[in-house]
């Protein structure tokens, strides 16, 4: 009796032991089987540098989407070359979803037009989704006698070549949209190029320029050291909302405001679909709206499709700048 139970005993502990056996092997993948997306950290490259806003509302997305990937995004910064570095670094990454970066107006569709790159934007990019728009603003020092931009203009107008305005550099947007302004109301605006929009900044509130066209500093503006005349993106900003865009004044202004998110061209749909429904959901997270407001930088959502049509209009449309202006690529 005692032999029958050892038995029975003992094959109850072998069949037991094979089950685990067969459930451990069974919970990893099979040879050519692919594991579940994602089953490792990811990386999202952002080509500016740390505390930038790009930078700063990167963090507060990738956190956020962090519970929905279930791995955590570690954000690593290569500012440099106008923000090209880091989308060459991102391009040259395996289309698996582990490399990530953030999408932004000047190294996408600015630049391109001015130099030779080692990636196209459109060919080489596999956009994601756009979350936010970066808006920019002309302006003038606090106690400036111009209260609009159609002032300025009118200004220009009857003193040509004395109205002089900075941005950092005639390779952005913000100048391409000013000298085409310039050119259809017929009016000659001095462009003076800076390192950076501090730089740009002082040299405002110095009076050594008559206006900016950066990005807005939002403690100068309530404090009524700057004031703004106009916006350069697509939607007004909360915290000023009497400040008028330049589209609503009438400019036919075509260039794309946006930072998003995006991938090396030939990611997987199914790898695609679960990163555009992660970030967007994370779009919803409360830490996430107000970084965003803390910028100020206005929150807008398009899916992957949608996003990269609107940066193929934008892309040609400067080059339609370019080509009027008769600016040419080095």
């Amino acid at each position: 009796m005692k032999s029958y139970v050892f038995t029975r005993v003992r094959s109850l502990t072998i069949g037991i032991s094979l089950l685990a056996l067969l459930g451990a092997l069974f919970s990893f993948p099979l040879p050519g089987q692919a594991a579940e997306f994602p089953d490792r950290p990811i990386t999202l490259i952002v080509s500016s540098p740390a505390g930038d806003s790009a930078d700063v509302t990167a963090r507060h997305l990738a956190k956020a989407a962090e519970p929905f990937l279930k791995q955590p995004i570690t954000v690593l910064n290569k500012p440099g070359g106008g923000m090209t570095i880091g989308i060459a670094a991102l391009v040259s990454a395996k289309p698996d979803g582990y490399t990530l970066g953030a999408l932004l107006t000047s190294p996408l569709v600015t630049i391109p037009h001015f130099m030779k790159l080692t990636y196209h934007p459109l060919k080489d990019i596999q956009p994601i989704m756009q979350y936010g728009i970066l808006n920019f603003a002309f302006s003038v020092i606090g106690d400036s006698p111009f209260k609009t931009f159609k002032e300025v203009i009118a200004f220009a107008r009857e003193h040509p070549g004395v109205l002089t305005y900075g941005t950092v550099g005639p390779t952005t947007a913000q100048y391409l949209v000013v000298q085409e302004i310039a050119k259809e109301e017929k009016v000659e605006l001095v462009h003076v190029p800076f390192k950076g929009g501090g730089e740009m900044l002082s040299a405002v509130l110095g009076r050594h320029i008559t206006a900016a066209a950066t990005f807005i500093p939002s403690p100068m503006v309530r404090a009524n050291k700057i004031r703004l005349l106009a916006l350069f993106g697509d939607q007004r900003l909360d915290d000023f909302p009497e400040i008028p865009l330049l589209r609503e004044l009438g400019y036919k202004v075509k260039v794309p405001y946006f930072v998003g998110i995006g991938a090396p061209k030939g990611l997987p749909e199914p790898i695609l679909k679960k990163l555009e429904d992660a970030f967007s959901k994370a779009m919803k997270d409360p830490a996430f709206i107000q970084g965003m407001k803390s910028i100020p930088m206005p929150i807008k959502y398009r899916n992957s499709s949608d996003f990269g049509q609107y940066l193929a209009e934008g892309y040609e449309a400067v080059g339609k700048y370019v080509e009027e202006l008769r600016l040419k690529k080095n």
